[in-house]
């Protein structure tokens, strides 16, 4: 119903938010028999007289015809979140939490306080209200205190964006008068950038909190304002390095807490394991809070967004657990069950192992950490591939033959390399079938390193690549938003990484979802993009490790270690497999593994080694 209307809006009424804000007010009081509201609602209802009545007969028609017979306050959450402008979602992080998951978080930390009448709660990046909502509807059926005192005294907001506040002004109202309160009412809510706490210009009253629920904005950092940055640095969870908009959020709200209240949040699974939040990592580490993790991995709370998300809780009293479950189906009931699992046993920068913990643990205290047992290089970076690399559609002794935009070119053959993608290898692609070709305008030195040629050798020694290239310039131009000023020439790649490379690379797909499959390749000019290798000049080393990445273990430490994605995907990139422990074999001992062929006679050889 939801995207429907939406749809209807999008092509038929005028996009101003007040407009859509009345729209939205007069459906539900039109849908739920509304006869009596305060003044605020009444300034968002529109009348027959109203200019902007055609506009809403425009709507009643069109739900009419799709035979919509009910309009609920959560389908008002759901439209008020639905129509909050792409770009603005990027940069805000706002996004729709269902019900499901708000009933869970507010239950759990509501439950611990035995009465209502006086707890504080706080919604510190509040969007259009759903958390304060159903906090409000709790309180007010619990306690039996009107919704004007648990407005004034129980509930408090905060958001950057004050068509959000304003929302969230709207629903608390018609929450109130639905129930027959027809009052005019004062709310908490305060339009403020929530990074702002404790500077000057912050209103102190917004503190000292006995919960606070919400779901933290999900921005990351490239999609962060500048000046978004700069605050970040006030928290020591984020003081150096990139992170992400929602890693801030923790401290703030610990830091807003009373002793003993507690947060609950849905958040990111992230943290978890990312590089970026060592620090989140190491701040909860030494805090020692009673903290909660129900972790959803792979399963996609949120529809149509690819998030991997987790409720958090935390009390704000000292443990020496943490409290971890694995819910991969997201069914929140009582029956959950909980590891225990000591601070003292966690490594904030290598990582929380939470998911079979034991397991993970027990393979990394094996012999040699797969980073310190072979090299890794990650693919070239042109920063424009769909320039750079392409498959020929036909080729001479001389030209390989690019087409773009139904313009053919030729390249000549010997400014190209061959180049992979490696995250593209499963069990039943070769090699050959994700072979593609590069332009590569630069030649590799008596020392190994790529030098860039100079741009009257590259216009005269291979003009057709050079023509085609120039043909991109204003693609090329554009790069790196348009910092391609500081490239020692516009034809250069954006990073200058793996340019050269050792002859001998194991690929592997940088996802899957099941055991490896390995590609062992003896040649220094293969180049690679996307994804990652390993690389070296012993070719035993190469094969051994090959037979190892391939076996049951490795996968096991995969599923129990790695991010996970949908349709039972897992993540292979470095931070979730760098820890993973390689047996130090003899030398008759690799030349036994490297003989082994079969699957299972691997997987039961090294299975010894991890006993």
């Amino acid at each position: 119903m939801i995207q429907s209307i939406f749809t209807f809006l999008k092509r038929n009424i005028t996009q101003d938010s007040f407009l859509i804000n009345r729209i939205f007010v007069s459906l539900y009081i039109e849908y739920n028999k509304i006869d009596m509201y305060n003044h605020f609602i009444g300034k968002y209802v529109i009348a027959e007289k109203d200019n902007d009545y055609c506009e809403l007969v425009k709507v009643l028609s069109f739900l009419k015809s799709q035979h919509i017979e009910d309009i609920t306050l959560e389908d008002m959450i759901n439209l008020f979140e639905f129509v909050i402008s792409p770009s603005d979602r990027i940069v805000t992080g706002a996004i729709y939490t269902p019900k499901n998951i708000r009933d869970y978080i507010l239950g759990r930390c509501l439950d611990t306080f035995p009465d209502l009448c006086d707890v504080r709660v706080a919604d510190i990046a509040c969007g259009c209200g759903g958390f304060l909502m159903d906090a409000a509807k709790t309180i007010h059926h619990k306690t039996n205190k009107s919704y004007y005192d648990i407005f004034r005294q129980n509930i408090y907001g905060i958001d950057i964006q004050s068509y959000s506040i304003e929302r969230c002004t709207i629903l608390l109202n018609l929450l109130a008068v639905s129930d027959n309160e027809v009052v005019d009412f004062d709310f908490n809510l305060l339009c403020a950038d929530t990074l702002d706490f404790k500077s000057e210009i912050w209103d102190t009253y917004y503190s000292n909190f006995d919960v606070i629920v919400g779901n933290p904005p999900y921005v990351c950092g490239r999609n962060m304002y500048e000046d978004t940055k700069v605050k970040t640095k006030r928290y020591k969870v984020c003081d150096s390095g990139s992170t992400d908009l929602y890693i801030p959020f923790f401290q703030i709200a610990f830091e807003m807490l009373k002793d003993n209240g507690m947060l609950g949040y849905i958040t990111m699974n992230s943290f978890l394991k990312s590089l970026n939040a060592r620090k989140l990592r190491r701040f909860f580490m030494d805090s020692h809070y009673d903290i909660s993790i129900i972790d959803f991995r792979g399963h996609q709370v949120f529809k149509g967004k690819s998030t991997y998300t987790c409720l958090f809780f935390m009390e704000k009293k000292n443990s020496d657990v943490l409290h971890y479950c694995y819910n991969g189906n997201a069914k929140l009931n009582s029956q959950l069950q909980f590891t225990d699992i000591l601070y003292s046993s966690l490594d904030a920068d290598k990582g929380w192992n939470l998911n079979e913990n034991g397991l993970a643990n027990k393979i990394e205290s094996v012999g040699i950490p797969l980073f310190k047992y072979c090299h890794t290089r990650h693919g070239i970076a042109t920063l424009s591939n769909k320039t750079y690399i392409f498959s020929p559609i036909k080729e001479d002794a001389v030209f390989y033959y690019l087409e773009k935009d139904n313009v053919i070119y030729p390249i000549e053959k010997t400014v190209c390399k061959n180049i992979v993608n490696s995250n593209k290898l499963n069990s039943d692609t070769s090699l050959e079938d994700i072979l593609r070709k590069v332009i590569f305008p630069y030649h590799i030195d008596a020392k190994g390193k790529a030098i860039l040629f100079e741009e009257d050798y590259f216009r005269n020694e291979f003009p057709c690549a050079y023509s085609y290239l120039e043909s991109q310039r204003t693609v090329l131009k554009d790069r790196d938003k348009g910092k391609t000023q500081k490239y020692p020439a516009w034809y250069a790649y954006g990073r200058t990484q793996s340019l050269s490379m050792p002859p001998m690379k194991l690929f592997f797909p940088k996802i899957a979802n099941k055991p490896l499959t390995c590609i062992i390749v003896n040649d220094p000019n293969l180049l690679l993009y996307n994804g990652m290798a390993f690389v070296g000049n012993d070719m035993k080393r190469v094969k051994v490790l090959q037979k190892v990445l391939g076996s049951n273990i490795f996968w096991n430490y995969v599923v129990a270690n790695g991010k996970p994605y949908t349709s039972g995907y897992y993540s292979l990139n470095g931070a979730n497999i760098k820890n993973f422990g390689v047996p130090v074999f003899t030398e008759e001992e690799e030349c036994e593994l490297i003989k082994l062929k079969n699957k299972n006679e691997i997987n039961s050889w090294l299975a010894s080694f991890y006993e």
